[in-house]
């Protein structure tokens, strides 16, 4: 029973280790939310669309249509162009390394008890909404929530990793009650169920560390490039600011000196 406690507590902590989602640091703030779709770029704040790119050629403020001559409609495209290249991307890789976690304790589960424990449930229910606050996707919809690039790791290394920890410990409990419920009915040798499950928890712990280990690393690679990217962005708004200045009302992208 120790070991079993032993194996399940490694999986928490390499779940939830900083190296597991760490990233460079990155001091760009999204000031705005912004939703993407195939043809539409939102920039919305307090839950209203703010800013309005159809097509990546028509801009809209605050309802209105703002007329524009060729050479702005260019840098106006430079900008949706740019906020495409990057943000999909970004929400991708978060969402994807959350779901990696979440499949990685259910796997655990699954091969210890027979059913899902509901206190299992409930957590990883809180896991995805806590992501779905700052990371969407769809099949036909990317969304970000403003926040600091620069503290990604910290919602991947606090936030979410707590809440993970929380769903294992959690399953813990119920996953021991039920095999104390299984001896006493005499299903099956005890002893025999622990080793199993903890041989089972071994490889299941190193496949998962190894997996998170590499996304890990991928995240680091990206980081540098999310930044460029950025600033780049960064430097583009300001040009369309200058161009229409109701923009600057709305400023998506900010650097922090």
């Amino acid at each position: 029973m120790a070991f079993l406690s032993r194996s399940i507590l490694a999986l928490s902590i390499a779940l939830s280790s900083p190296s597991v989602f760490a990233q460079k640091q990155c001091d760009v703030e999204l000031r705005h939310g912004l939703i993407i779709t195939d043809d539409v770029i939102r920039i919305v704040d307090k839950g209203q669309t703010r800013v309005q790119i159809n097509n990546n050629n028509q801009l809209f403020i605050r309802g209105y249509w703002v007329d524009l001559s060729d050479d702005e409609s260019k840098v106006l495209e430079q900008f949706s162009n740019g906020i495409r290249h990057t943000v999909p991307e970004l929400v991708n890789l978060a969402t994807d390394g959350v779901n990696l976690g979440l499949s990685a304790i259910e796997h655990v589960v699954e091969g210890m008890s027979d059913k899902e424990p509901e206190v299992l449930k409930t957590q990883l229910q809180y896991v995805e909404r806590a992501l779905m606050d700052k990371f969407k996707r769809g099949d036909d919809f990317f969304f970000i929530a403003p926040q600091s690039l620069s503290q990604i790791d910290d919602f991947f290394t606090k936030e979410i990793s707590q809440k993970i920890h929380s769903a294992v410990h959690g399953s813990l409990g119920a996953i021991l009650v039920s095999l104390g419920d299984a001896f006493k009915s005499r299903e099956g040798n005890i002893e025999d169920r622990i080793n199993d499950m903890g041989q089972r928890m071994d490889i299941i712990t190193k496949e998962i560390d190894k997996s998170l280990q590499k996304k890990a690393h991928q995240l680091e690679l990206k980081a540098s490039e999310y930044c460029e990217c950025l600033n780049a962005l960064d430097v583009t708004e300001s040009r369309l600011q200058a161009i229409v200045p109701g923009m600057a009302d709305f400023d998506l992208v900010q650097i922090k000196s």
